[in-house]
């Protein structure tokens, strides 16, 4: 006792619904890394604050503690971002598990006739 077969209109718009689901899982992956170069260009500008030659002890020691301040920002974002991305990969192979299915089909009606 199997699954019940769906037909292609059902299985055509499964496919549309996993589709729908990737657009907006790229879209947050998208929004994701916006985050995270954000975050990033602030550890750059904290970063050459402490590589200055002309800057005094305690900025270059402010600068690396900020530094540190936004690699735990960086790594508070990397569960989202990879979330994101698991919930991406799955629609897509999903959509196109249903649309081999559907090719597949439509190749054995075409060779019958």
């Amino acid at each position: 006792m199997g699954r019940p077969r769906r037909t292609n209109e059902g299985l055509l718009e499964e496919a549309r619904r996993q589709l729908a689901a990737v657009r907006a899982f790229h879209t947050g992956l998208v929004a994701e890394c916006h985050r995270h170069l954000r975050v990033l260009a602030e550890f750059a500008r904290h970063m050459d604050t402490a590589r200055e030659e002309r800057q005094h002890l305690r900025e270059k020691l402010a600068s690396a503690q900020a530094c540190c301040r936004e690699l735990a920002n960086l790594r508070r974002l990397r569960q989202p971002w990879r979330d994101t991305y698991d919930d991406l990969r799955h629609s897509l192979v999903r959509a196109r598990a249903l649309f081999r299915r559907l090719v597949e089909t439509s190749s054995r009606k075409r060779t019958r006739t």
